[in-house]
């Protein structure tokens, strides 16, 4: 079942009461944690990614604008084989769009509000957030985010990063930029 449950798509398996209340929850909860990281590694991603898109497409017409970015980041990711992707966000909206394409490669969150993190980490799929003092500076932000994407094990020099955020710090609602980063 919670094989079938990450090959659906699934953002989050639990344990039913019985499991999580036995003599055996820990074993229960890393054999669930093994069987879901196995599970992941026969998913197609750029399959994936592909069918998600085109059923928005075809559902809802164009996209708008934060949607149509942070579906480029993802297939930009998965082009160029980036390990991370980093998202700014105020609200947590533009995290949950690049979620819905379901990259591969994990998603660094970044807000201001704790609140955001919160609704974002362990929630969204393959989502850890981080709060940062203030959403003003994006460059030295970014900086910010491969060093912490290596302090997790996500990356080394030379890898590749795509950064989703707006061009203006600090608003809400205004994701239009993607870009590119490599590690140094």
């Amino acid at each position: 079942d919670v094989a079938n449950a990450v090959l659906d798509g699934t953002d989050a398996v639990m344990l039913s009461g019985e499991s999580a209340n036995g003599d055996y929850p820990t074993q229960a909860v890393e054999v669930m944690s093994a069987t879901c990281v196995q599970a992941e590694t026969a998913i197609h991603y750029n399959d994936v990614y592909q069918s998600l898109r085109n059923a928005v497409l075809e559902v809802n017409g164009p996209m708008q604008t934060a949607e149509a970015v942070a579906s480029s980041a993802v297939k930009t990711a998965i082009d160029i084989d980036a390990k991370m992707l980093v998202v700014l966000t105020e609200t947590g909206n533009t995290a949950r769009l690049v979620a819905k394409y379901r990259p591969q490669m994990p998603v660094l969150v970044l807000t201001a509000l704790e609140q955001t993190a919160r609704q974002t980490e362990g929630f969204v799929k393959g989502v850890v957030s981080r709060c940062v003092g203030s959403m003003i500076g994006t460059d030295s932000i970014l900086y910010r985010a491969t060093e912490t994407g290596k302090e997790l094990g996500w990356l080394k020099t030379g890898d590749a990063v795509v950064a989703v955020h707006g061009i203006q710090e600090a608003k809400s609602g205004s994701t239009n930029l993607l870009k590119v980063l490599f590690v140094e």
